[in-house]
């Protein structure tokens, strides 16, 4: 398994951001401050804005930064903000699902693994992943 590139660079985007706490950043220097090609956020940083994470201010001096403290944002609020729906394998998918879960063994695994995942990623905070890359 692999995380997408679009989420990557939407983490490093949150990284960049919380290390600035409220700071305005423009997406040139957001870019910048973790190797993100600045097209390619032009395409995440809406969605992290539609989903409360980030505001855009717009201006000569307008840019973004975190719509809530750092410290209230999870890396599921990430995944989930650019990923949409978030399944390990397509039978937890919310749409599509598979009509053999009920009765499938291996269900049971990837909805543990999920579970879990989901867990821990709730408490993993941008706070504390800001610290280690500090205000560059």
């Amino acid at each position: 398994m692999q995380v997408s590139r679009e989420l990557d660079y939407g983490v490093r985007a949150m990284v960049v951001l919380s290390a600035h706490d409220r700071n305005v950043l423009s997406k040139r220097a957001i870019a910048d401050k973790f190797k993100i090609p600045v097209n390619f956020l032009a395409l995440i940083l809406p969605k992290l804005v539609r989903n409360g994470l980030v505001e855009s201010l717009p201006g000569p001096k307008g840019g973004y930064r975190l719509a809530k403290p750092a410290s209230r944002i999870s890396m599921l609020d990430v995944i989930v903000a650019i990923e949409d729906d978030v399944a390990f394998n397509r039978c937890l998918e919310k749409i599509s699902g598979c009509d053999m879960s009920e009765r499938c063994p291996v269900s049971e695994v990837w909805k543990r693994l999920q579970c879990d995942a989901m867990d821990y990623l709730k408490g993993v905070t941008f706070d504390s992943l800001s610290r280690g890359f500090g205000a560059v």
